[in-house]
């Protein structure tokens, strides 16, 4: 009887082993995927980033124009190329297809700053036949209000 009881406990625990050994390598794949996305920015030379406005930046005034006439058009509403809104702040801080493209108060490593400096190949933002790219004086804007945190005020 002893033993009977032995053999179902350890069965029982070399199924959640398993599922354990599963869930480990499901986790081991994830972080992989995410370490290849992530190595897309890597190889950034950011000497040739523009650098930040050396202002105050206004959301309104100065950074919702910027979106409204180079990014809205694909990036707004509820299917928005690359998953990827501009409309609103969570959803923009969330990122999309890519990962997160804004990272407060550091522009420098942001990639949607990489994008419309057009230094990551096929991520050209926004793209060829799509509106014309972004100025140095916009991306600096764009850099300030990162790298004041990004606020929607």
């Amino acid at each position: 009887m002893t033993n009977m009881t032995k053999q179902p406990r350890s069965i029982g625990r070399g199924i959640l082993m398993n599922a354990g050994l599963a869930c480990l390598l499901a986790g081991l794949v994830a972080a992989n995927a995410a370490e290849e996305k992530a190595a897309k920015g890597k190889n950034i030379d950011v000497s040739k980033l523009p650098p930040a406005a050396a202002k105050k930046v206004d959301f309104k005034k100065e950074i919702k124009p910027i979106f409204d006439k180079s990014c809205s058009d694909c990036h707004e509403g509820s299917t928005p190329s690359g998953g990827f809104r501009v409309d609103k702040r969570e959803a923009a801080l969330k990122g999309g297809e890519h990962g997160v493209a804004i990272i407060p108060g550091k522009s420098e490593k942001s990639p949607l700053i990489h994008y419309v400096v057009r230094l990551v190949k096929d991520l050209e933002m926004p793209p060829d036949g799509s509106g014309d790219p972004l100025t140095k004086e916009q991306v600096g804007l764009l850099r300030a209000w990162i790298d004041q945190g990004a606020k929607w005020e």
